[in-house]
């Protein structure tokens, strides 16, 4: 099976990036790991969804072999240029956030 290294690094700098902004904006100072574990509960789910288990477990096992042309590591100068789109999301993450933590306010007007 050949694989279309680009759209696989791509993909990969992308998720990255994403989930660095995604962690940054949910986790909280005295409980950064319960973020952490929210995400690979969540990639789980995911990954079961997409592909299923027996794909899922397939690919995770083929994981380790894919070498990006970065050498496994996403660059600054790579996140940057994604880094708007991902700075609009978080910012609106923040904002449900915010809203979520505001108190209701009973009256009618």
């Amino acid at each position: 099976m050949a694989a279309d290294v680009d759209t696989i690094e791509r993909t990969s700098i992308v998720a990255y990036t994403l989930l660095n902004e995604l962690h940054d904006v949910l986790a909280l100072p005295k409980a950064p790991d319960d973020v952490t574990l929210g995400i690979l509960m969540g990639l789980s789910m995911f990954m079961d969804d997409k592909v299923g288990p027996m794909r899922s477990k397939r690919l995770m096992s083929e994981a380790p072999t894919i070498v990006l042309k970065t050498d496994a590591h996403v660059t600054s100068d790579q996140m940057q240029r994604i880094m708007p789109v991902l700075r609009a999301f978080g910012d609106h993450l923040k904002d449900m956030r915010a809203k979520a933590t505001r108190p209701v306010d009973d009256t009618v007007a």
